[in-house]
């Protein structure tokens, strides 16, 4: 669909707001929005683009976000899909870099438990939404499950890159005598046609984030500057790192913490901060910013950080989706999409036991509230931010019991 910049910006400023979670957490939201309620995409094609984010490093959720609206009306659109799913996490930690944050301990950290429930409830929604398209058959749901079990043995970034591409080989070699029912999805979905102004940009994105890679370390070693040295670190963190945010938050603990850069107690804040607040948690950078020495204000040097380490997800975008829609009508890459789509619902169903429910779980009784906001999201018509609304005000209610 065609959407207004204004209207993009809108509705993932609501997400921003409101997607507790995780990347994984964040996928499902988006799941629930953009392929069950508002129809802009099929579920094959959603998995394509989810898929296809976790090969590449970087913020997959936010790389979602930014593909959705790159397919909705070009790069203005992908620019207002990451402003909107951004801003409000990044309001937020900048405020917590100033320290005018202050919360109850209890409270607080009741609201957030069962914000964490929610979330599990609604990625718990996104996999059997998703499985029922994209694993419909025995073949897809071995091996949508043997993802699964390899993942929760072993969910380190590596391997999820491992069950992704043993997902596309898989893929190749079972589809042979499913040629006619892998035509029968594809033409479901329409190609997208991209200006020509897009498809030029793509391969100037991939050369720009190659340069700026491969300039920006040897400029930090040739002069001595805080703030080079800074958006180095940011920039190398959010172009190599595998996994999302969960990953480069440690990675940003070892490089800047052992440099005198910030305080491992001050560090420890606001990784705490991050994983409390909706949106994606590579806006940790805009704190960062805010308390590093960077020569800039305080507040321009969180907004700097922030944009240095979202930077190379922004370019690989533009890089990677015009490029890879010209080349999915291939038959070897529809073959591959039919392994790689049930391995994107095991990845889900993984990351759904660990680590959501296993750092979520406290007792039995969190079971059956996951069940009961399960059956809430499924059965009633209610919206998911009044959802979230409430789960947050039982929470805070919970505190006083």
């Amino acid at each position: 669909p065609q959407i207004s910049f204004t209207k993009m910006f809108w509705v993932f400023f609501k997400l921003g707001l409101t997607s507790f979670g995780g990347p994984i957490a964040h996928i499902g939201y988006f799941h629930k929005l953009f392929v069950e309620k508002k129809k802009w995409f099929s579920a094959e094609e959603y998995a394509e683009m989810v898929g296809l984010c976790q090969f590449l490093p970087g913020p997959t959720s936010s790389q979602v976000g930014l593909s959705i609206g790159l397919k909705c009306g070009g790069i203005s659109k992908a620019f207002a899909a990451w402003l909107g799913f951004t801003i409000p996490s990044m309001l937020i930690m900048i405020a917590a870099g100033y320290g005018i944050l202050t919360f109850d301990g209890t409270s607080l950290t009741n609201v957030l438990h069962v914000l964490k429930l929610l979330a599990a409830a609604v990625v718990l929604q996104a996999v059997l939404s998703m499985a029922k398209t994209l694993a419909p058959d025995w073949t897809r749901r071995i091996l949508a499950l043997t993802a699964t079990i390899i993942l929760v043995v072993n969910p380190s970034a590596l391997m999820q890159l491992f069950v992704l591409v043993a997902g596309t080989i898989a893929g190749i070699f079972l589809s042979r005598n499913k040629h006619a029912e892998i035509q029968k999805t594809e033409n479901k979905i329409e190609p997208y046609s991209y200006s020509s102004f897009v498809k030029k940009l793509g391969p100037i994105s991939a050369i720009v984030l190659f340069i700026i890679l491969v300039t920006l370390p040897l400029l930090a070693l040739a002069y001595t500057s805080p703030i080079l040295e800074i958006t180095n670190i940011f920039f190398q963190s959010g172009a190599l790192v595998f996994g999302g945010g969960h990953v480069v938050l440690p990675l940003l603990q070892s490089q800047l913490v052992p440099n005198g850069l910030i305080g491992h107690t001050d560090f420890m804040a606001g990784y705490g901060m991050a994983q409390a607040i909706p949106g994606p948690l590579f806006t940790f950078a805009a704190y960062l910013g805010v308390m590093m020495p960077t020569g800039l204000p305080a507040w321009m040097s969180g907004i700097f950080c922030l944009i240095i380490i979202f930077l190379p997800a922004i370019l690989l975008v533009l890089a990677v989706i015009p490029f890879w829609d010209s080349i999915r009508g291939n038959p070897y890459i529809k073959a591959g999409l039919y392994g790689i789509n049930a391995v994107v619902v095991g990845l889900l169903l993984a990351a759904l036991i660990n680590p959501i429910l296993i750092m979520s779980l406290k007792s039995w009784f969190d079971i059956i509230i996951i069940l009961g906001l399960f059956l809430l999201l499924v059965f009633s018509r209610l919206p998911v931010w009044l959802v979230i609304l409430a789960a947050s005000l039982a929470g805070y209610l919970w505190s006083f019991i």
